[in-house]
């Protein structure tokens, strides 16, 4: 980039900027009191940058007029003129770009823009006479139009140079009182945007529209309409919008379309599409088709979060594996849309779609058979990065064929539904657009809150080798809500500013850990946030984002206290908690013989017997009065534990009168009634282990039907260690029919703990059960409401087979 302030010639400034001319502006006698500013073109003027002009001049107390000659201009006096000139071709234009200056690409080209803003200097602001914009589309002089609203502003405070994103080229000439600045510009990236692609709570139709006014304003050029819990976007995707529904869809697309960006619409069909079908192709075009005729030419399949095998038996008879099917589909719909018209282009989110997890082989055999034009998803190497670089990129281009479109999952709070994520992109290589197709970002559910972080990606995708993360931030709070913005959001950016991979302070109040939680610390900040908030209300620029950041605080409030009277913690004397080893201890009696294995609960009632807790978690989405009181009545559990030195031996017995196991379907295994261990091996060595390592395995065990569905169970096979390699022999699970259910005996070998079994050994134990009610006419297992048992009795701390830190403490004791 260059910036400065420096005596030039005109002739060299303007060849410094391949403007055909530069005329400095005269000092011109003040403008009448009915101020006019002016378009000047020969060609018909773009609708929408009319009108953007005329909000632009509005904003400055003016009037617009629109002529096609500089004649018919100077005969109304014109304050302030706009020359639009349109180069015969993209040659012509990149035939005037300054000299030895980085030009744009193919892609880029038709966001670029020549600029040139003359004014007037005195002993008050800045006044700007005349500007001319060169470019090759109409986005490029929107692009134009974008920075001359920033000089505006700047003319006003006196500080020019400080404009963001910075221009690629930006030089100024002073001849006395009259200046001249050039400006060249062009993005990073050829695709910068917003994917609603979050689970939860949609935005609201005026959240999307104040959204797309955002992208707009920012430079941002594309829209995925996505969110995961829009039924007709991923449940019922076979299902045509209503009416209702398509008409806002209409004014989304209108929208769009008049701040400059592309409506991408989205569907997820993966969770229940038959791939080899043509009567659901069908179906996938239809809908697909239904918006487009609303006026968007983009459209997106998003086949993320769906299983990794193919699960219907047709699809198994065709396909040998998934990613031979998905290039199936793919492919016949890329050839269905352009062939409805050759403007339309697809794009893609794989089932592999960042290298945390996922089949490399999937991708690999995706990337070589999809069409080279179908644009690819990636999230990068984690599916919510810390860093993305341009070598990691190139990388994962080789599995594609093809440089991946960036599904980038900052700010999204979607996993982290405690609090939000207010703080600058960081993490992401200044040359990144090069070797992308693009970026969009995955934004939270709080629409307006988004808009702080989102306006520094918008600054990152403009001029990434310019980008500065804590300036664009800085920047940003000051022309979303005034000069005192960052004033008055420090509070609340020190508490939410961080990142997910960066510890929040008060990630502990919800992620479980038997570390000391700092209660007064986090009741300080608190008290900050909640002074932020009060000096935010009456003031109308807060009126949308206020309501949305206050749950927040009132929630860590609320579980603060929560905790803070939990039994389940003890209060240490400066004021910290932590969890009570001494509380709700298990123990597991010593055995003088081994236990016989027949699956009957009677022989483990002379001990100590533990109630399974009631636990009530309906499936996302699911409606909770399927969940019918009688059925939780009807579900309850019970358990009991003992040892020898060869196993750790557990009795469970289930009140389940209608046991819930049907036959795996055409699309997989059905959900269905089961009980469940969740085992750290090594308690004592992951004490303060927050995630369930490779020292921790979960088994699931199923009874079946005890009719046509035999029984079975299951352990986690991620961070399996060698230990468990031949787990369903030596682990062992008989069952019992009952009168009211179920029971069973399981045994499982003291060889899988981290040492011989002996009295005082600790480990770390979750047991639960779970019934599913039959779903009567749910499309997919998401939909199948559930109920749940615990063997913890804390109802402030959920319990997480992933987080050891919710297990119980189970101790091996002598016999009686």
């Amino acid at each position: 980039m260059i910036s400065a302030k420096v005596k030039l010639t005109p002739v060299l400034l303007a060849t410094c900027l391949g403007l055909a001319s530069l005329r400095l502006a005269k000092a011109q006698a003040p403008a009448p009191a009915a101020s006019v500013w002016a378009i000047v073109s020969s060609a018909p003027v773009d609708p929408r940058i009319e009108a953007e002009a005329k909000d632009l001049a509005a904003r400055n107390q003016a009037g617009l007029a629109v002529f096609k000659t500089q004649t018919e201009t100077n005969r109304r006096h014109a304050a302030f003129t706009i020359e639009l000139v349109a180069p015969a071709s993209a040659d012509a234009f990149l035939k005037g770009w300054p000299i030895g200056q980085e030009e744009p690409g193919r892609e880029e080209v038709h966001d670029a823009y020549r600029l040139q803003v003359d004014y007037t200097t005195g002993h008050g602001p800045f006044t700007p006479r005349r500007a001319r914009i060169t470019a090759v589309s109409a986005d490029g002089v929107h692009n134009a139009l974008l920075r001359i609203s920033q000089l505006l502003s700047a003319f006003a405070t006196g500080k020019v140079g400080d404009l963001n994103p910075k221009p690629r080229v930006m030089i100024s000439v002073s001849v006395g009182r009259n200046t001249s600045i050039g400006i060249a510009d062009f993005p990073s990236f050829a695709v910068r945007g917003i994917v609603e692609g979050f689970y939860g709570t949609p935005w609201s139709h005026q959240d999307r529209l104040d959204l797309l006014r955002f992208e707009g304003q920012h430079g941002m050029n594309s829209y995925f309409y996505a969110p995961k819990d829009d039924p007709y976007h991923r449940k019922q995707w076979r299902d045509p919008y209503p009416p209702d529904r398509l008409a806002q869809l209409g004014e989304l697309v209108a929208a769009a379309r008049a701040n400059f960006v592309d409506f991408c619409f989205a569907v997820s069909p993966g969770l229940s599409m038959t791939y080899s079908s043509d009567e659901d192709f069908e179906k996938l075009t239809e809908k697909l088709e239904s918006v487009g005729k609303l006026g968007t030419s983009c459209y997106a399949l998003f086949l993320d979060d769906v299983p990794e095998e193919i699960q219907n038996d047709a699809d198994k008879a065709r396909f040998k594996t998934l990613a031979e099917a998905h290039a199936y589909v793919i492919n016949k719909l890329y050839h269905h849309l352009i062939a409805l018209s050759p403007q339309n282009h697809l794009v893609v989110t794989p089932t592999t779609y960042t290298n945390g997890f996922g089949s490399p082989d999937y991708i690999r055999e995706l990337g070589a058979a999809v069409d080279p034009h179908v644009d690819l998803v990636w999230t990068g190497t984690e599916v919510v990065s810390p860093v993305i670089t341009v070598q990691q990129t190139e990388d994962w281009s080789k599995f594609l064929q093809r440089p991946p479109l960036i599904w980038d999952n900052y700010p999204v709070d979607d996993y982290a539904r405690w609090r939000p994520f207010l703080g600058p992109l960081v993490g992401r290589d200044a040359g990144l657009g090069a070797v992308v197709r693009g970026l969009v970002s995955n934004p939270m559910n709080e629409a307006h809150a988004s808009m702080i972080p989102l306006a520094t990606i918008a600054d990152y995708l403009w001029n990434s080798r310019a980008y500065n993360p804590q300036q664009s931030e800085q920047q940003a709070l000051i022309a979303q809500f005034g000069f005192d913005g960052p004033q008055i959001f420090a509070p609340l950016l020190q508490a939410w500013g961080d990142y997910r991979w960066s510890g929040n302070i008060f990630q502990q109040l919800w992620t479980a850990t038997r570390l000391p939680i700092d209660l007064p610390q986090m009741n300080q900040r608190l008290d900050g946030v909640d002074s932020a908030l009060t000096e935010m209300s009456g003031k109308p620029q807060f009126d949308r984002i206020r309501p949305e950041l206050t749950p927040f605080a009132q929630r860590t409030r609320a579980r603060a206290q929560a905790l803070a009277s939990d039994p389940a913690m003890r209060r240490l004397a400066d004021g910290r908690i932590e969890w009570s080893e001494e509380y709700s201890v298990l123990s597991a009696r010593s055995l003088a013989a081994p236990l016989a294995l027949d699956g009957d609960f009677a022989k483990w009632q002379a001990g100590k017997v533990y109630d399974l807790q009631p636990l009530v978690l309906p499936a996302p989405g699911a409606d909770s009065a399927a969940q019918t009181p009688a059925a939780a009545t009807a579900f309850s559990g019970r358990f009991a534990l003992a040892w020898d030195r060869t196993y750790l031996y557990m009795g469970i017995d289930i009140q389940n009168p209608e046991i819930y196991k049907p036959p795996a379907t055409d699309n997989g295994p059905a959900p269905a009634d089961d009980v469940s261990l969740a085992i750290e091996t090594a308690y004592r060595r992951n004490y303060y282990a927050t995630s369930a390592g490779p020292d921790a395995f979960l088994l699931v065990a199923n009874p079946g039907n005890f009719r046509d569905v035999a029984s079975s169970f299951r352990i986690t096979k991620r961070n399996l260690p060698e230990r468990l390699a031949n787990y369903e022999q030596e682990i062992k699970v008989i069952w019992k029919k009952t009168s009211g259910g179920y029971s069973a005996d399981v045994a499982i070998p003291a060889v899988y703990f981290d040492a011989p079994f002996q009295e005082g050994y600790e480990i770390g134990l979750l047991v639960g059960a779970q019934k599913s009610i039959p779903p009567g006419g749910a499309s997919t297992e998401e939909d199948v409401p559930r109920l749940r048992l615990t063997s913890t009795q804390d109802r402030v701390i959920p319990p997480n087979p992933n987080n050891p830190a919710t297990y119980q403490h189970l101790v091996l004791v002598g016999r009686p």
